[in-house]
C-alpha cells in the first residue's frame, strides 16, 4: 500500500555546511515526483534522509500520518534502486527480486508467483536463471527495479535510475520503469539531473537549488509559468528581454526586436519576458526581419539561430525546409507562449 509523504522543515548539513535546507515536500499517494536539480543541490541527500540512510539535523519524515523521522531504513518499508544497480553478483535475477521476499519469510509459492508477475512486467521473464554479469546495464536496471517492487513498498526511491545506460537504452528503460510504477502504484520520488527526464517522467516536480526547494509542481508549470528565473533557466533554453508594458485601449503590449506583442490586460510598466524557442515562430510578411546566423539540423527538427535588431535568439523550425547561413526570414512571437517572469535578477540580459 502506497504511502502519504511528507517532509517537513527538513534539513541537513555535514561539517557544518548545510547540504538540504528547510525544505518541505508531500508526496501524495502512489504518484510520481521527480526531484531535480544541479550537482551538489542536495538530491541524493535529501533522498537518503528519506530512506532512512542519512539523520536530518533538523526536520521530520511522516508516512501516513506516522512520525518515522527516527526509524531505521529496514523499518520504513522503502524501496531503493541505485543508478550502480547493487544487485548481489552471486544470485540469479530471481533470487535478486526475490531477495525483500525471502528475508521477510514470504512463502516460497507466493515469492514464485510475485518474482514472476514483476519480470514479466519488467521484461526479464527469460533472463531469471542468469547472473547480473551476463545480462545488460539496462536488464540490470529493471532487475534492480523488481527488487525494490517486490515487497511492495511505502515508498520508492530512484537515484538517477538512468544515468548510467546511454540515450538509446535509456529510453526503453524509462518507458519500462513507467509501466511498472503505473501498475503497482507506488508512491515514487525519482531524483534525476536531466531536466528532460524531469518533465518526462514526474507528475509533479521539485527543484532544488543549493538545498532549498525552489519551485515544485507539475511538468507544465514548471516549463510555462516559472515563479523565479532561476527555475525559468533550468528547464530549457530562452532569452530574457527587458521591456515596458503600456496599454493600447483594452489590451496591453510591450514592444520587442521581433514586433509588438499583446500582453495579460492591465500590465503596464517595466517587464522581463522570456521567450522560448517555440515562442518564435517564421512569418511569411509579418514580425521582424532577421539573418540566419547557423541551421541545426536535429532530425525531426531544426533550430534555427538567428539575429534581428542586433539581438540573438533561437526558434524551432520544420525540417522540411533548407536554411542557410545569412538567409533573410521574419520572425514573430506567439503571445500565447510567452512567459512574463518575475522582476528579478537570475538570466543573462539580451544585448
Amino acid at each position: 500500500m502506497s504511502a502519504r509523504v511528507e517532509i517537513r522543515n527538513l534539513s541537513c548539513s555535514f561539517g557544518g555546511q548545510p547540504a538540504v535546507r528547510d525544505v518541505s515536500l508531500a508526496l501524495e499517494p502512489g504518484t510520481t515526483t521527480t526531484l531535480v536539480g544541479a550537482s551538489g543541490s542536495g538530491k541524493t541527500t535529501l533522498l537518503r534522509c528519506l530512506a532512512g540512510l542519512l539523520a536530518p539535523s533538523s526536520g521530520q519524515v511522516w508516512f501516513d500520518g506516522r512520525d518515522v523521522t527516527a526509524l531505521p531504513a529496514e523499518a520504513r518499508g522503502v524501496g531503493l534502486v541505485f543508478q550502480s544497480y547493487a544487485l548481489f553478483p552471486h544470485l540469479s535475477v530471481a533470487d535478486n527480486i526475490g531477495f525483500g521476499l525471502e528475508v521477510r519469510g514470504v512463502d516460497p509459492t507466493e515469492r514464485r508467483r510475485r518474482v514472476s508477475d514483476l519480470a514479466e512486467q519488467l521484461g526479464v521473464a527469460k533472463l531469471l536463471e542468469r547472473k547480473p554479469s551476463q545480462i545488460s546495464g539496462g536488464e540490470r536496471q529493471r532487475v534492480a527495479l523488481g527488487r525494490a517492487l517486490a515487497y511492495r513498498p511505502v515508498l520508492l526511491l530512484l537515484d538517477e535510475p538512468l544515468a548510467a545506460l546511454d540515450p538509446n537504452l535509456a529510453e526503453s528503460v524509462r518507458d519500462v520503469l513507467l509501466h511498472a510504477i503505473e501498475i503497482e502504484r507506488t508512491t515514487v520520488l525519482l531524483v534525476t539531473h536531466d531536466r528532460a527526464d524531469a518533465l518526462r517522467m514526474g507528475q509533479r516536480v521539485a527543484l532544488l537549488r543549493s538545498g532549498a526547494l525552489e519551485q515544485i509542481g507539475t511538468p507544465r508549470e514548471l516549463y510555462r509559468t516559472p515563479r523565479t528565473e532561476y527555475a525559468a533557466h533550468f528547464f530549457g533554453p530562452g532569452l530574457v528581454l527587458d521591456s515596458v508594458a503600456s496599454h493600447r485601449g483594452n489590451i496591453s503590449v510591450a514592444e520587442t526586436p521581433f514586433g509588438e506583442v499583446s500582453l495579460q490586460p492591465g500590465s503596464a510598466g517595466p517587464v522581463r519576458l522570456l521567450l522560448r524557442p517555440e515562442a518564435l515562430r517564421l512569418s511569411d510578411c509579418e514580425g521582424a526581419s532577421a539573418r540566419v546566423r547557423r541551421a541545426s539540423y536535429e532530425g525531426n527538427r531544426c533550430r534555427l539561430t538567428f539575429e534581428a535588431d542586433g539581438v540573438t535568439a533561437q526558434l524551432e523550425a520544420s525540417p522540411g525546409r533548407e536554411f542557410a547561413c545569412g538567409d533573410q526570414i521574419r520572425v514573430s512571437i506567439d503571445p500565447d507562449l510567452l512567459v512574463v517572469l518575475p522582476s528579478a535578477p537570475g538570466l543573462p540580459r539580451a544585448g
